[in-house]
């Protein structure tokens, strides 16, 4: 027996319970379903590797993750991803699959997935907020949220262009926050928080947003890139270039890039996002709460003028 889902704007057929995921009860997808289901992993890939890590080789076709007394995986082609389960862990075992084996089926179908988090700011357009981890790109959407603004994404998510606009596939409907998050909002109920690790300490838990989630491509309306420096709140509207390099540097799993032969396809997105997307820097202080102010300065000196701006054009 299988169950189909939806994730990335993908179809995905698994013969195991992938609980992240939004089912799917489209069945006219056009895209070629992505299969997991659990099996045998080889030994070592097919086809010469590219890149060997302790835990990890893989080449521009095939994938192979190795967590010790945890599972194996494989993933090739971006057709089909193989688990190999060494424990009883299955929390555990996804937050591999969702973290590694997923992004390199995307990379693996010339899919570029971007470090994002993201909120609607009307009906049809989204704002999304690029950082690496820890810089609080889902803190901030978490701050919007509670002034009304509704979840797109949290983690990561997939652009393409289209007739001149940009357009973005969400991943799937769980947010990660960290426990200090937890304490400054009043909208999500830590009942229902869930360890994203079921044997590792570390005071970041699950949300998920199953009810909210949007499956469909919406239009992005701006990227804000987001970092910490200096001593103040800083929003700054970014020139081509620097645009370019901000979105770059929020690649996810960038470092695969090369070793999957993706140069070309990178550069192809890059370009294609920032010349038809506004962009911005935001930095917010190092080791200075501003997680209520750094959502406000990020709303009134950008949400709010691309809101005032879709009316006037309507």
């Amino acid at each position: 027996m299988t169950i189909n889902y939806i994730a990335y704007g993908l179809p995905i057929v698994s013969e195991i319970d992938l609980p992240g995921f939004v089912p799917l009860s489209d069945t006219n997808n056009p895209h070629k379903p992505l299969v997991v289901k659990i099996g045998k992993v080889p030994v070592k890939l097919k086809n010469e590797p590219t890149v060997k890590k302790p835990f990890s080789t893989f080449n521009e076709t095939e994938y192979l993750l190795t967590m010790p007394d945890l599972a194996r995986y494989y993933v090739h082609d971006g057709e089909e991803i193989i688990i190999e389960p060494e424990c009883n862990l299955q929390n555990d075992i996804l937050l591999y699959f969702y973290s590694n084996c997923l992004a390199a089926a995307l990379y693996q179908r010339n899919l570029i997935p971007f470090h994002v988090s993201g909120v609607f700011i009307d009906a049809a357009r989204v704002v999304l907020f690029a950082a690496p981890s820890r810089i609080g790109k889902s803190t901030t959407s978490l701050m919007l949220q509670q002034k009304g603004y509704a979840p797109f994404t949290d983690d990561t998510a997939i652009l393409n262009i289209e007739n001149g606009k940009c357009f973005a596939y969400a991943s799937y409907p769980v947010m990660r926050l960290w426990e200090n998050t937890l304490k400054h909002q009043h909208i999500l109920n830590e009942s229902e928080k869930q360890l994203i690790r079921s044997e590792v300490s570390i005071d970041k838990f699950a949300f998920s947003f199953h009810d909210r989630f949007v499956t469909e491509k919406v239009e992005v309306a701006g990227i804000v890139n987001m970092n910490i420096e200096g001593n103040d709140i800083k929003i700054k509207r970014l020139v081509l270039a620097d645009a370019i390099e901000a979105l770059s540097n929020n690649i996810y799993r960038k470092q695969w890039v090369n070793g999957m032969k993706k140069e070309l396809v990178k550069f192809r997105h890059l370009t294609g996002v920032t010349k038809v997307l506004p962009s911005w820097n935001a930095l917010r202080p190092k080791n200075k709460p501003t997680f209520s102010t750094f959502a406000d300065a990020i709303e009134s000196e950008i949400l709010e003028p691309l809101k005032h701006d879709a009316l006037i054009l309507s």
